[in-house]
């Protein structure tokens, strides 16, 4: 007789029981901050997505963090963090070296740091929603880059020199209205590149 493992959770409670098997992790709707939970998160040793959306109530927390234990996960390679109520971008994420797909949804970030281009091989990255106002010097290094996504921001540059030549996406709807002649030489630069 087979027994199949449960390796999807949908709390922290019911994850720490069998830390070992915890490959996804959903916290949806959470209503408290994370930041004390550092201990917890650094079991889920074979974690591989991790995605975690606040509750409208702790929008205003101005102490919000999610522990720094997460970037010492190996396997994990998705984050989606949505409607989390950061004032900047949490750093640690550039040390994950595993990652391939970074989602940040729906907070007050207004700029990306320069080590982003740690995540080598990062292929998806969106920033979105959010007050992001420029782009980190170092994008353009990020050659496993293929889609990036930057809806609903508040950019205004769009100098080709800033994007990655193997950019295959770029998603700016809902972004500030760029002008044509803007949106044409980016296309011209990335001869890929959907826009």
């Amino acid at each position: 007789m087979y027994f199949f493992k449960k390796t999807k959770f949908s709390s922290l409670n019911e994850a720490i029981q069998n830390p070992k098997n915890c490959k996804k992790l959903s916290l949806r709707f959470i209503e408290y901050n994370l930041k004390d939970k550092g201990a917890i998160f650094s079991q889920f040793i074979n974690l591989n997505v991790l995605e975690i959306q606040a509750d409208p109530s702790i929008y205003d927390l101005d102490d919000f963090e999610l522990p720094k234990e997460i970037a010492g996960l190996k396997k994990l390679n998705k984050i989606w963090l949505l409607n989390l109520p950061f004032k900047t971008f949490p750093e640690w994420i550039t040390n994950i070296k595993s990652l391939k797909y970074l989602m940040i949804r729906g907070n007050d970030i207004d700029s990306i740091p320069d080590s982003i281009c740690q995540l080598d091989n990062l292929k998806t990255l969106r920033v979105e929603n959010c007050k992001l106002n420029k782009l980190p010097s170092t994008l353009n290094q990020m050659q496993s880059l293929k889609s990036l996504g930057l809806s609903d921001t508040d950019l205004t540059d769009l100098n080709p020199n800033l994007f990655p030549k193997n950019l295959e996406e770029l998603n700016l709807s809902g972004s500030r209205k760029f002008e044509d002649d803007d949106l044409e030489n980016l296309k011209k630069a990335m001869r890929r590149t959907k826009i």
